[in-house]
């Protein structure tokens, strides 16, 4: 799961699924939603909304880098 979640940290901006990220893990879809949400809380799309907001608060409040 760690794996999926560091992808998801480093690669939010791109346009990511479970499907892909199951493959990647070698994972059925339903088992990494499931054991995702155990190990951190929320689904991997959850998890990717939430990096996206984030980011976009940083941006907002800080400005965007040039």
């Amino acid at each position: 799961m760690r794996r999926v979640r560091d992808r998801i940290d480093r690669e939010y901006a791109r346009p990511l699924d479970v499907l892909e990220l199951a493959r990647e893990a070698d994972l059925p879809p339903r088992f990494l939603t499931r054991q995702f949400r155990r190990a951190y809380g929320a689904s991997p799309y959850d998890y990717l909304l939430t990096r996206r907001a984030e980011r976009a608060r940083t941006l907002r409040l800080h400005g965007a880098a040039s």
